[in-house]
């Protein structure tokens, strides 16, 4: 859990200057940061994060560039005399101490400047609450590296970077105020390409080009790499029949895979539906709801059918199915009380394994769903699986690893993408009995055998 200590009032910080007034602190949870253990030669070490910055003769100096030798700003100097890499998994940030220097561990420590590493729901709440200040006369600097395109620091990072007005004409600020300024490591005097060669073997391709490119990829072991997540680009939808949104028509001649993931439908969890282009893997639309209860669900999904059926007059053309864990077995229970026969489709289901009770739909655990996963980033970062859907996008991006699964980010939702590997599964399952779509599914392209060569010797 993320957590924000704001508005102090009760506690003081110690400081260079002695104990002072400061705001708060974040509590930022999960953000895997490369980090260092650095030991000194009176036995103590420090934990920090390769972004933190100490100082040496009152020179603010980055975690990464300190070196074994080093004497850090202390109340009796600290040498160092090893210096571990690690990850750390959590990290607390302080902020508006007064002069933005504290004490730790009787280290001169700069406070953290990381906004775009706090939580979106607490960073979002934070700017909410100082805007009005802002738009009185009041000034703010905010500093960070990026973490995702689409956090608040991400979001005031394209609004600074807009200096036109709502003619085309330059100005000297954004559209919200803000005046953008980016720092690159190739503008430090001390720093060359051989620098920036070690940098990335130590912190590999997506966090160099993060923290020392300052590029918006995302900072989480996000299922979809992170380079090929910025590519993803939403559109708005063409159309919508009720709270559907389609992207495109369905086609005469395609087959549709249509995969419900249930809810209760009280306001906690979504529901979501996923409606895919089976022949293409191409998204053409979408529901997603969370105060929508089972029996209702039911009947979206049958109009989805019934208007897929109204275009291509095929039922054998149309897929549709239901995740049967937990909440779904009250979602089969209400289909068949509804009455599969009314719905224009082949309701598709996990063939039958070994002698368990046999249950309509398709069963997540563990094993498949990491199977499910291992195909979804095959298509979408092979290109073959084309995705419409700005909110499905968004929610890719926050869809991390937790140990040997992946769920949605803390704060944020994954329902989406349940449906999605729903619907991944589903096309994999009929990949079995439509040829056609073995090209399309299949992980590895065709090998083209070249002839071997040969030579013609005459006499």
């Amino acid at each position: 859990m993320h957590q924000l200590y704001a508005n102090n009032t009760d506690y003081e910080i110690l400081t260079p200057n002695g104990w002072e007034d400061f705001d708060g602190a974040f509590l930022n949870k999960n953000t895997n940061k490369p980090s260092r253990i650095i030991h000194f030669e009176d036995d103590t070490f420090i934990t920090a994060t390769a972004e933190h910055c100490f100082f040496i003769n009152g020179k603010k100096t980055k975690v990464y560039d300190l070196v074994v030798g080093d004497i850090l700003d202390s109340s009796i100097g600290h040498k160092i005399t090893k210096i571990d890499e690690t990850i750390l998994l959590d990290t607390y940030e302080i902020f508006n101490a007064k002069n933005h220097v504290i004490i730790a561990n009787n280290i001169h420590s700069h406070q953290c400047d990381e906004f775009a590493f706090v939580r979106p729901s607490v960073a979002q709440e934070f700017w909410t609450s100082i805007s009005p200040t802002l738009a009185t006369g009041g000034k703010a600097i905010i500093t960070s590296t990026p973490n995702s395109d689409e956090d608040q620091f991400a979001l005031l990072w394209k609004g600074a970077n807009k200096m036109e007005d709502s003619h085309g004409n330059p100005q000297e600020v954004g559209i919200n105020g803000f005046r953008p300024f980016r720092s690159k490591w190739q503008e430090h005097p001390d720093r060359d390409e051989v620098w920036a060669a070690q940098q990335r073997s130590q912190l590999g391709e997506d966090r160099f080009r993060r923290e020392m490119e300052c590029e918006f990829i995302i900072n989480d072991e996000t299922l979809i790499a992170p380079t090929k997540l910025i590519d993803l680009e939403g559109v708005e939808p063409a159309f919508r029949t009720s709270q559907v949104r389609w992207y495109s028509d369905p086609q005469p001649g395609k087959m549709y895979c249509i995969g419900l993931d249930p809810s209760l439908g009280t306001g906690g969890d979504f529901s979501a539906i996923q409606i895919f282009e089976a022949n293409s893997t191409r998204q053409i639309g979408e529901w997603k709801h969370n105060r929508t209860p089972i029996p209702e669900q039911i009947r979206i999904l049958s109009d989805i059918v019934k208007y897929v059926h109204s275009i291509t007059k095929d039922e054998q053309s149309i897929y549709y199915s239901i995740e049967n864990n937990t909440i779904g077995e009250a979602a089969l229970i209400s289909l068949e009380q509804f009455g599969e026969q009314n719905i224009k489709g082949y309701f598709l289901s996990d063939p039958t394994k070994g002698a368990g009770r046999y249950r309509k739909g398709f069963n997540t655990s563990q094993k498949n769903k990491l199977t499910a996963c291992s195909k979804l980033k095959t298509l979408i970062e092979s290109g073959k699986m084309k995705l419409s859907s700005k909110p499905l996008i968004t929610e890719l991006k926050t869809f991390v690893a937790h140990g040997l699964n992946y769920s949605a980010k803390s704060g944020s939702t994954d329902d989406l993408v349940m449906a999605l590997l729903l619907v991944t599964r589903m096309m994999v399952l009929l990949q079995e009995y439509h040829p056609e779509m073995d090209a399309q599914m299949r992980d590895h392209d065709a090998m083209i055998e070249a002839p071997l060569p040969f030579v013609v010797m005459g006499y």
